[in-house]
């Protein structure tokens, strides 16, 4: 039987290499979108795994609060593609509702061939595309300066990166009128 300390630490290990091999699987180019003046946002994926992977691509309404991604309208190409080890794939999409916030997801395409090595890894990607160039515009929240969670609410009609000081933990990134808790962990100086 497996000790508390011992368990968490071998989760923080796990945790650790799924997110050097989930960096590891694509490198993207660039990682935020914002569409042209015909709603065409370009990116490029080069793959890192060592042998072919298959990759398929969608386009999806990225909605505040949401928790499972909805279909939106639009056009992407390419929608299924493989690559080898270092292969690179140029992947384009045309949003047809410039008012919303959208994401691609770059998802891969499980192996057929049976696998009898233990874990089988699958990646999944999500880029958000913005509506505008400006997006995601910093913005720093005011906090009470006490230990504990506040409740925020993007303040701006434009997506925000929230500048957070070291010890508040939080999203990065919020649509207009979204919420979030964000937890300061310890009491800060008076500045």
């Amino acid at each position: 039987m497996m000790t508390r300390p011992l368990l968490l630490t071998c989760m923080g290990i796990s945790i650790a290499i799924l997110s050097r091999a989930a960096g590891a699987a694509l490198a993207v180019t660039p990682p935020q979108l914002h569409p042209d003046d015909a709603g065409i946002v370009v990116t490029e994926v080069q793959s890192s795994i060592a042998g072919p992977s298959r990759w398929s691509v969608r386009l999806v309404a990225w909605e505040a609060g949401a928790t499972e991604p909805s279909p939106a309208d639009g056009l992407v190409s390419p929608r299924f593609f493989e690559l080898g080890a270092g292969e690179r794939q140029i992947i384009r999409a045309q949003i047809q509702n410039r008012s919303q916030y959208h994401r691609l997801l770059v998802e891969q395409i499980p192996d057929q061939t049976p696998n009898n090595q233990g874990l089988a890894f699958r990646f999944r990607f999500s880029l958000p595309i913005y509506r505008d160039a400006k997006e995601p515009a910093p913005h720093q929240p005011s906090l009470p300066l006490v230990a504990g969670c506040h409740r925020f609410e993007n303040p701006q009609p434009i997506a925000v990166r929230l500048v957070l000081d070291p010890d508040v933990k939080g999203p990065q990134t919020l649509l207009p009128g979204e919420q979030a808790e964000l937890c300061r962990s310890s009491r800060t100086a008076q500045r």
